[in-house]
């Protein structure tokens, strides 16, 4: 498997998580607990999500909702596409100087999306930057 896959299968099951929590946005309460947001006049009563220690904590955990999960997945598969795109050009026989340089700081980007997963046990040590 090499630095690509990984980062697709790994986008894939983030995918896969968050549309199983219906990719809806979450609002956290002082209180610790955590709701399905609804500010489009949904359900009177919120539906409960989680109840954790304190605010801090439930506000982190809505912070990173499954919509937001959505949006990223999508936002690093279109980095990674780029790093793809970039690669096919060379290729194709297309080298500069400039697009060595492209690509290498794209191969960077990539590693870096890794890190995100470096507890995985697919993570190979060679992709840290």
């Amino acid at each position: 498997m090499d630095l690509v896959e990984f980062l697709r299968a790994r986008l894939a099951k983030d995918e896969q998580i968050a549309r199983a929590c219906d990719g809806a946005s979450w609002a956290a309460s002082p209180s610790g607990t955590v709701h399905l947001d609804t500010p489009d006049g949904g359900p009177s009563e919120p539906r409960f999500v989680a109840s954790v220690e304190n605010g801090a904590c439930a506000e982190h955990i809505a912070r990173y909702d499954p919509a937001r999960a959505l949006l990223e997945v999508a936002a690093r598969r279109r980095i990674i596409d780029d790093y793809e795109k970039g690669a096919w050009v060379l290729e194709q026989g297309h080298r500069t100087e400039a697009g060595e340089a492209a690509h290498a700081a794209r191969l960077e980007t990539l590693r870096l999306l890794a890190l995100a997963y470096a507890q995985h046990p697919e993570f190979r040590p060679e992709w840290r930057p």
